[in-house]
């Protein structure tokens, strides 16, 4: 509150706050009020008009308003790895339109090819969408070597290990490292 008393345009200072007001206070219409505020002290800001399409799509359930954000942030910055694959999310998700999500996760890894949330997100879409179960193990291979304690991907490539590869062994594996970086944290 200091820092925006002091400068009360700083779009990244606008943009922290309302973030904070959102994942911490749970105070959603002063959050949403700092990321207006944020959008408007820099229009072409990613971070904030990705985060603000998160919050959007998330929170007040707007999801053309949200898919408007994404869209404008995508524009602002298209190598931000994390809103390319947060916008990839939402057009699975939301709007099912698997095809430009595809197009998007695609984008997102080439964008930040260590992207494990990323690319764990797009062997999902690869295994329960497309049935495309090699290039999904692959997907997850990589996420997991991108970030070996990425319990996010150790849980999905686990669950895929046991219930459509029937590697057993390889899944208990994957478990064992889930519970270690799990514990880790």
């Amino acid at each position: 509150q200091r820092a925006i008393k002091a400068d009360p345009d700083n779009a990244i200072n606008l943009g922290n706050y309302a973030d904070f007001l959102e994942n911490v206070r749970h105070d959603y219409d002063r959050a949403e009020e700092m990321y207006q505020r944020a959008i408007k002290a820099d229009p072409d800001n990613a971070i904030n008009l990705g985060n603000y399409a998160d919050f959007l799509e998330n929170v007040r359930h707007d999801y053309d308003r949200a898919e408007e954000m994404y869209q404008r942030a995508i524009k602002a910055d298209p190598d931000n790895a994390i809103n390319l694959g947060n916008y990839a999310n939402f057009l699975t998700n939301v709007r099912r339109d698997y095809d430009r999500a595809e197009e998007m996760y695609q984008q997102a890894i080439e964008a930040n090819p260590e992207y494990a949330h990323g690319l764990s997100n797009y062997a999902l879409l690869l295994e329960s969408v497309r049935h495309d179960y090699d290039r999904a193990e692959e997907m997850y291979e990589r996420a997991i070597e991108a970030d070996p304690n990425h319990a996010y991907s150790l849980r999905n490539y686990a669950r895929f290990l046991q219930y459509v590869r029937h590697n057993y062994d390889r899944a208990e594996e994957m478990y064992r490292r889930l519970i270690e970086a799990d514990h880790g944290q």
